[in-house]
C-alpha cells in the first residue's frame, strides 16, 4: 500500500503539465487497489511490466498483475476552441458544394441557390461545374434565371479555419413567369454572368462568404402604340452566402 501511494505521488508530480499536452487522447490505467494513473502507454506485457509516459516526459513502470482494466479518453472537440482544433480537411479528390445566397442592389434583396461539383486537384486549385437558381429583384418585374456555369476554388490556409475563394462564368437561362406584365408583351432571354466569391471554410463542412455577381439579360417588349423596344440589362449585385462543403 505504501509502495502505491509513493509511486502514485510521484506520478502525480510527473503529469503536472497536464494543462499542456498536445495530444488530444490519453490511456487511463486502473489498479485493483483502486489508483487510477493518466499518461500514454508505451509498453505492455501482460506477463510483465506495464510502462506509461507522463506528458511531461516522465515514466511509470507497473506490474501487469496489478492492472484491474485500461481505457482511453479523449477530449472532445466541440469544446477546443476553434482557432486550436486539428486540421483534418480533405485536399485533394471530389467535392460538392451547396450554398444558399442573399443578393442585394439597389431595387431590393434577392436570392440565390446553387450547387457545385467538381475534382480539388489540391489545396489552393479545384475545378467543378455548378447550376443553380436565383432572381436578384423579386419585388419588380425581373425574372428567375438558372445559371449553368464553371468554377475554380480554392482554400489558402492549411488550418481549422481557411480563407477561400470561388470563382464562376458562365450562362444564365431566363425563366418565363413574366411574359406580360402591366398589360405589355415582353419576352426575356438570358445572358452571360460571372460571379467572385471569397470568404472563409469553416472547419470542414461550413463555408461563409460574400461577393460580387454580374448578369446580362435582355428584354423585347412592345409598347402602348404596338412599338417593339429592346432593352440590354447588365445587373451588378453584392450576395452574402452560407453554404455546406462535402
Amino acid at each position: 500500500m505504501k509502495n502505491s501511494i509513493t509511486i502514485l505521488i510521484l506520478f502525480s508530480f510527473s503529469t503536472a503539465g497536464l494543462a499542456q499536452q498536445k495530444e488530444t487522447c490519453r490511456d487511463v490505467v486502473y489498479l485493483i487497489n483502486g489508483s487510477v494513473f493518466r499518461g500514454k502507454i508505451i509498453e505492455y506485457q501482460h506477463d510483465g511490466e506495464l510502462i506509461m509516459e507522463s506528458w511531461s516526459g516522465g515514466q511509470l513502470r507497473l506490474a501487469a498483475l496489478n492492472v484491474k482494466k485500461i481505457t482511453q479518453k479523449c477530449h472532445d472537440e466541440k469544446h477546443v476552441p476553434w482557432h486550436k482544433r486539428a486540421y483534418t480537411f480533405r485536399e485533394s479528390g471530389w467535392y460538392h458544394a451547396t450554398r444558399a445566397e442573399a443578393i442585394w442592389g439597389q431595387q431590393g434583396i434577392g436570392y440565390g441557390l446553387q450547387h457545385s461539383s467538381g475534382l480539388q486537384f489540391n489545396r489552393l486549385l479545384g475545378v467543378g461545374i455548378g447550376a443553380g437558381i436565383e432572381n436578384l429583384t423579386p419585388k419588380t418585374n425581373d425574372i428567375s434565371t438558372y445559371p449553368v456555369f464553371v468554377e475554380a476554388r480554392g482554400y489558402l490556409s492549411p488550418k481549422y479555419i481557411s480563407p477561400f475563394y470561388a470563382f464562376g462564368f458562365g450562362w444564365a437561362f431566363a425563366g418565363k413567369e413574366n411574359d406580360f406584365f402591366n398589360g405589355l408583351d415582353q419576352d426575356w432571354s438570358g445572358g452571360w454572368m460571372s460571379q467572385w466569391q471569397v470568404g472563409y471554410r469553416l472547419g470542414n463542412n461550413l463555408t461563409l462568404h460574400g461577393g460580387l455577381r454580374l448578369q446580362r439579360k435582355t428584354r423585347n417588349w412592345q409598347g402602348w402604340r404596338g412599338e417593339q423596344r429592346v432593352d440590354k440589362i447588365r445587373q451588378r449585385r453584392f450576395e452574402f452566402g452560407l453554404g455546406i462543403l462535402f
